[in-house]
């Protein structure tokens, strides 16, 4: 039988639109907008879009996990009270209760209402969640603490609802947690012989795997 780990607290797709630096105005798909559900390709949920696609998308990038006990640690973190359940300003797709990075692993397969999903990596962030929520510390602070939120690829299509459970149908790799491996890509030097685990993981992600294979040479 499935463990129940989570809920969905809402579910968020989103078109690239124009987003304000400075002076200059970029494209991006980090503002999404809440659904009641949604069907979800190999490729990321209907009605969603990965303005670029170098970093963003893709098979093992489809969807983009983030949990609110996050949230509420960057919101002390940082002194500030981020709107996170009716939009998204760090860009997930899902918003997760009661899990987060410490509590979920690569290659974790997951049952989301219709969809079967499985954990490829750490999301790696960019400067678009300093630029999305006006705030220059956002990268900073992400990445320091691995605030990071979690990829999955597709293993079984299928519709998602906002009111479904997150389950956990298998668990593979119990020591690659995400914030075991947001730790190993931060203090490399410290975590070599997690290094040398992580990479011989054939679920991890490509990007994240490449990240850390360059310190064992």
């Amino acid at each position: 039988m499935n463990k129940i780990l989570s809920k969905i607290i809402s579910l968020k797709v989103g078109k690239a639109k124009e987003l304000k630096n400075k002076e200059k105005v970029m494209q991006s798909a980090i503002n999404k907008t809440i659904v009641k559900e949604s069907y979800l390709t190999d490729i990321g949920f209907k009605g969603d879009d990965q303005f670029n696609k170098k970093y963003h998308g893709g098979p093992n990038k489809a969807v983009l996990f983030y949990s609110s006990l996050t949230y509420e640690k960057v919101n002390e973190v940082l002194n500030i009270n981020l709107d996170y359940k009716d939009i998204s300003p760090l860009g997930e797709n899902i918003l997760v209760s009661d899990i987060a990075e410490d509590d979920i692993c690569v290659g974790d397969i997951l049952k989301l209402g219709e969809a079967i999903v499985q954990v490829t990596q750490p999301r790696e962030p960019c400067n678009v969640l300093s630029i999305n929520t006006k705030n220059k510390e956002m990268l900073k602070t992400v990445m320091k603490y691995g605030y990071t939120g979690w990829y999955a690829k597709v293993l079984e299509e299928g519709v998602v609802k906002q009111t479904d459970n997150v389950e956990l149908v298998e668990r593979l790799f119990p020591n690659l947690t995400i914030s075991k491996l947001n730790k190993a890509k931060s203090n490399p030097k410290d975590n070599l012989d997690f290094i040398q685990e992580s990479v011989s993981c054939e679920v991890l992600g490509a990007p994240f795997k490449e990240a850390l294979a360059k310190h064992l040479r």
